[in-house]
């Protein structure tokens, strides 16, 4: 029943999801607040719907680069993590047209 109850606090949750990438509730808030709180790529902020930010890490070294919201982490999975094919997708908007800026 113990057991229950501490996985419906969200501190609990939150802190054993951080724990995943060995770094701590306090280094979470470093890191958002040097990144003045948005998303490291797209400079949104938390949302209604997405209350945290996801860690980012190499996947093959576990190192944390950056905390991204929903949409640039799974965008950079989609991806792969490599930056020749995000180049070549960025290369295939701007010769082929986008609605951006």
């Amino acid at each position: 029943a113990r057991h229950k109850e501490r996985a419906k606090d969200p501190s609990y949750r939150r802190d054993k999801y951080l724990a995943r990438y060995g770094i701590t509730h306090a280094e979470y808030e470093k890191m958002l607040a040097a990144q003045n709180g948005v998303c490291a790529i797209c400079q949104g902020e938390e949302t209604k719907r997405w209350t945290h930010f996801s860690v980012d890490h190499n996947h093959e070294t576990g190192e944390v680069r950056g905390l991204l919201c929903h949409t640039c982490n799974t965008g950079l999975g989609q991806f792969q993590d490599s930056p020749e094919l995000l180049a070549e997708a960025a290369n295939y908007l701007r010769l082929r047209g986008y609605f951006g800026d």
